[in-house]
C-alpha cells in the first residue's frame, strides 16, 4: 500500500469516473486502474463497484477512503514539522476568520505580521463559524478566529480579547435621547440583525431576550455585514447590535447614537481556535502575539462583564 494509491482512490471517489480521476492525478487511465487493482488485491476487498455508472464505493470502500483521507492529511503535516525546527519561521498559514471580526481586526495586524515574518505566506478566508470549524476539521485551515466558547471538545481556544456589545440607533429613533438602554426595551419590530448562520445574530437575539426565531422581515435584515446594518439603521428608523470594534469607525458627531446597556454589560469573547493536535505552533503563537500588541488593554480583561454565548 502506498500513499500514491491512497491519493488515487480519494480522487476516484471525488470524480466517480476513471478518465477524469486519471487526469486529476496526472496519470493514464490504465495506470490508475492497475494501481487500484493492486491495492484491492493487497487488501482482499473491492473498494469500488464498477457495475454502477457513475461508479460508487462499496460499504467497506467508504471506510477505506475515509481513512485514506486522514492519512493523506497527516502526511501533509510533515513539512510543517520540519519547518517548526528551523530558525526562521516559514511556510503557509491558512487562517479562517468570521466576517464580523475580520473586517475590523485583520487590517490592524496583518501588515505588521507579514512584514515581521516575510517567509510566512498568509492566506485568510472569511467563513461563518460552523463552516470555519468544518474546514478546521478537514485541514483546509490551520487556525480560526471566532467568537467563543464553542461546544467542541476537540478544539483548543486561546482567548484574544473581550469585545463589548452596543446598541446603535437611527438618528430619529426614540431611544436616541436615552443615555443607557434596557435590553428588554429593545423593540423587535425595529431591530435589524444579521442573517441566519452568524453567531453574532444569535448573541444579539439573546441580548434582546427574544423567543422569536421566525424569518420575520420586519426585524431581520439578511446581510453578512455589520457595516451594511449600520448603513440601514442610519438611512431609516431602526436599531441594531454592534460589536465594540464596529463603533471605532463611527464619526465623532454620531457617537451619541451608540448606546451602552443599563441592566448588564454584554461582551463576546474572541479567540484563536485550533485542533488540539495542531501543528505550526510557533507560527500560531507569533500570530497571537502580534494580535495582542494591537488590542487595547481594557479589551483583555473580563471582570464584571457578561459573556454572551454564540451558540
Amino acid at each position: 500500500m502506498t500513499l500514491q494509491q491512497l491519493q488515487y482512490i480519494v480522487t476516484l471517489d471525488k470524480e466517480r469516473n476513471f478518465v477524469s480521476a486519471a487526469q486529476k492525478c496526472f496519470v493514464t487511465q490504465p495506470a490508475l486502474t492497475v494501481q487500484l487493482q493492486k491495492l484491492e488485491e493487497e487488501l482482499g476487498v473491492t473498494i469500488f463497484d464498477r457495475t454502477k455508472k457513475p461508479l460508487i464505493p462499496t460499504e467497506i470502500g467508504k471506510e477505506i477512503i475515509a481513512q485514506a483521507k486522514k492519512i493523506i492529511r497527516e502526511s501533509e503535516k510533515i513539512p510543517d514539522i520540519v519547518s517548526s525546527y528551523k530558525t526562521e519561521l516559514s511556510g503557509d498559514l491558512n487562517l479562517g476568520i468570521i466576517p464580523t471580526v475580520g473586517q475590523y481586526l485583520l487590517p490592524l495586524f496583518i501588515n505588521a505580521f507579514i512584514n515581521k515574518y516575510p517567509a510566512i505566506n498568509v492566506h485568510v478566508f472569511e467563513y461563518p463559524t460552523e463552516v470555519l470549524i468544518g474546514h478546521l476539521d478537514n485541514g483546509k485551515i490551520d487556525a480560526g478566529i471566532i467568537s467563543t466558547p464553542v461546544p467542541y471538545s476537540h478544539l483548543h481556544s486561546i482567548p484574544l480579547f473581550y469585545e463589548e456589545m452596543y446598541v446603535l440607533v437611527s438618528p430619529d429613533h426614540p431611544l436616541k435621547c436615552e443615555l443607557l438602554v434596557e435590553s428588554a426595551d429593545l423593540p423587535e419590530d425595529d431591530l435589524w440583525l444579521l442573517g441566519e448562520g452568524h453567531c453574532f445574530r444569535n448573541q444579539a437575539i439573546r441580548i434582546c431576550r427574544s423567543k422569536n426565531n421566525k424569518k420575520d422581515l420586519r426585524f431581520t435584515y439578511e446581510s453578512n455585514s455589520i457595516e451594511s446594518l449600520k448603513r440601514v439603521v442610519k438611512s431609516r428608523q431602526g436599531i441594531t447590535i454592534i460589536p465594540e470594534m464596529a463603533s471605532w469607525e463611527i464619526k465623532k458627531s454620531e457617537k451619541e447614537l451608540v448606546k451602552k446597556f443599563k441592566d448588564f454589560n454584554p461582551i463576546r469573547e474572541i479567540s484563536l481556535v485550533v485542533n488540539r493536535t495542531f501543528l505550526k505552533r510557533q507560527i500560531i503563537e507569533k500570530l497571537q502575539e502580534e494580535i495582542s500588541l494591537i488590542i487595547p488593554a481594557h479589551m483583555k480583561a473580563i471582570s464584571e462583564r457578561d459573556v454572551i454565548n454564540p451558540f
